[in-house]
């Protein structure tokens, strides 16, 4: 009689099978989703540097305004993000992504109305308290989802978001603009409006949409199903041989230094967030719309960059060089932007910043959940967030005072720069506890698979 082939197959292979089928229906299911949503949240996170192109004469506000206005976001953000981030692990990532994602949209249309600087940093402050959990819980998420070897990748996908916003936000920010004077509201009313709402609309798809765990998935076979969770158990009892506690998480060194290291990137990049229309504007000359256009360009070349980095990163299983040689790509082009006179040079120098972060996000958000799990796992990531958003406060204002002192973004990029630079030294000596922790979570998996 004959045997079916499927039955003669090795145990190996069918498992092999199960891990690329499941892996595949999850990134189907999800990784579309969650892309389009942390869009809709970069682009109402960074459009006020569009705005601004209109904004600040229409509303009389100085750099220094301008400056504050953008980096007050993220005193609200740092407050409630460690809260956030462990109801979300509470209470899951259905209810209270959908609840973040509502209120941020409803507080982004309203930016709309804003007429005076006391309204603009209450709003703003509000905005940063709203949004509170969402990249962290994100990042959390994934890690119910996708096993240690495929999460720089997943990570990194999801994030791809940052530079397709921008080749998506640029264009459409240009657009919208244009419209200024249409049923009496200005260009940046128009912007703030059509950007914000799709937030609330999406807030409403979550609740109905996302699936907290595995183990609830009905799109899941139950092979597919006991695959995953049996390989996510075992890294996590991996991580988990010597258990800690939210505080002794919160108190981790490591997750401190990975902190500091995102912090002193963060200052750059969110400096370039928000200043890089007016900058490209003075160096070239564009209109909105071209502006837009030169940045949707930068963005779409960033794509490429960042999901090599995490690739090769996931295949060689190392972070820390990773993360430290993107971070001196972008010191470089906050120097070179900050030295090149000719303009075709010192855009292209200016396209390195967001190159060298976006390529950084896959191997470093990998490398908390390498080491935490569970809570702390949750409130890790969330404080390593809020550390680094210190720093989106700290560049937006450091670029408009010395701005307003020297009539010129110079010096300030020359400070960027330095920061970048001294983060990629600090990524270098996480490598010594990455190899000890994937060391230790390798052996640990044999014993429980022996």
């Amino acid at each position: 009689m004959c045997v079916p082939a499927e039955h003669t197959e090795p145990p190996a292979t069918r498992l092999a099978d199960i891990a690329s089928v499941t892996l595949r229906k999850v990134t189907i299911r999800l990784m579309p989703f969650l892309f389009i949503l942390y869009i809709v949240a970069w682009l109402d996170r960074v459009n006020l540097g569009f705005a601004a192109l209109q904004m600040n004469a229409d509303l009389g506000f100085s750099s220094a305004a301008f400056g504050f206005g953008s980096g007050v976001f993220f005193l609200g953000y740092c407050l409630f993000e460690v809260p956030s981030n462990l109801i979300l692990h509470r209470v899951g990532a259905r209810r209270w992504i959908a609840r973040i994602m509502i209120t941020w949209g409803a507080i982004s249309v309203a930016m709309m109305f804003v007429r005076t600087t006391a309204s603009f940093y209450a709003l703003r402050f509000l905005l940063g308290a709203a949004e509170a959990g969402f990249f962290p819980g994100i990042v959390y998420y994934l890690s119910h989802w996708y096993p240690e070897t495929q999460r720089a990748r997943a990570i990194a996908a999801f994030m791809t978001a940052v530079p397709v916003s921008g080749v998506i936000g640029g264009p459409l920010s240009g657009a919208l603009l244009s419209l200024n004077g249409l049923f009496g509201l200005a260009g940046w009313q128009w912007l703030f409006l059509v950007e914000g709402f799709p937030a609330i609309l999406l807030g409403l798809i979550v609740f109905v949409y996302l699936t907290d765990r595995p183990d609830t998935a009905h799109w899941l076979s139950w092979a597919e199903k006991d695959w995953l969770v049996s390989k996510l158990a075992a890294e996590q009892n991996s991580r988990t041989a010597h258990p800690i506690g939210i505080f002794t998480a919160l108190t981790n060194a490591t997750i401190w230094q990975l902190g500091i290291i995102f912090f002193l990137a963060a200052i750059g990049f969110y400096g370039y967030s928000f200043w890089a229309p007016l900058v490209v504007k003075s160096l070239t000359g564009s209109s909105d719309l071209g502006v837009g256009i030169i940045l949707g360009a930068i963005s779409a070349v960033t794509i490429i960059f960042m999901m090599f980095n995490s690739a090769h990163s996931d295949r060689t299983d190392e972070r820390p060089w990773h993360v430290s040689i993107a971070l001196l790509v972008m010191g470089a082009g906050f120097i070179g932007c900050a030295f090149l006179r000719q303009p075709t040079l010192a855009v292209l120098s200016l396209a390195l910043i967001p190159i060298g972060h976006c390529a950084t996000y896959g191997p470093f958000w990998s490398m908390p959940t390498r080491f935490l799990a569970g809570a702390p796992a949750a409130a890790g990531i969330a404080l390593v967030v809020t550390i680094a958003n210190a720093g989106g406060f700290l560049g937006p204002t450091l670029i408009a005072a010395l701005e307003d002192r020297e009539g010129t973004h110079g010096s300030a990029f020359i400070l960027l720069g330095t920061c970048a630079i001294i983060a990629a030294l600090l990524a270098v000596g996480l490598r010594r506890v990455t190899v000890l922790r994937c060391a230790q979570s390798r052996r640990l998996v044999e014993e429980l698979k022996s």
